[in-house]
């Protein structure tokens, strides 16, 4: 059964990605049994999305930080940051340890939960509550991806670090959003 997962979480993830110019091969580990310790093409995969994720929401966090009428919205936007560019960090550093190098192929692409261009224009238009609206629902969106597919990781996952990584964020995340909704209350 882990086996089929692991097949098919690639597949998912990549389901969500709209179709990019010019893909750009990146060599695949080999797959091995998901109870080994060595990295898989679904912690590849996993890696390479949570890495995207982390770095489109920048902007937004960057943007919430600077303009959020809500002040522990802001604050939320701050730590967020501050935390989502050392995960990157730890994300890089894992794809290093898999021997993935090359651009990653998710960087381009539109995928759920991932802030676009035209909706960080739309919220710099944005000001007061109705900024601050908008932001709630982008970052909502962003962090559910990121647990779904930290979820999707620790169920099929082969590499231990990765797992382990994935569990750690989706904690991570299931807390902020519970953060986040807590002050979408008060907002």
């Amino acid at each position: 059964m882990s086996r089929v997962l692991g097949f098919l979480l690639p597949a998912l993830l990549l389901l969500g990605c709209s179709a990019a110019p010019d893909p750009v091969p990146v060599p695949a580990p080999v797959q091995a049994p998901a109870s080994s310790g060595a990295f898989t093409t679904t912690d590849v995969a996993w890696l390479q999305l949570a890495a995207a994720l982390h770095t489109r929401a920048l902007p937004l966090l960057e943007l919430a930080r600077d303009r959020a009428a809500h002040r522990p919205l802001a604050g939320l936007a701050a730590r967020l940051g501050e935390e989502h560019e050392s995960g990157r960090g730890r994300l890089r550093a894992l794809l290093a340890q898999a021997r993935v190098t090359g651009e990653n192929p998710h960087a381009r692409h539109d995928m759920p939960g991932m802030p676009t261009a035209a909706d960080l224009t739309a919220l710099s238009g944005l000001r007061d509550h109705a900024f601050d609206r908008r932001c709630v629902t982008l970052l909502r969106a962003y962090l559910k991806q990121l647990a779904l597919v930290a979820k999707g990781e620790q169920g099929a996952g082969g590499a231990r670090q990765a797992r382990e990584l994935a569990s750690a964020m989706r904690r991570d995340h299931t807390a902020d959003l519970a953060e986040l909704d807590r002050i979408a209350g008060r907002t």
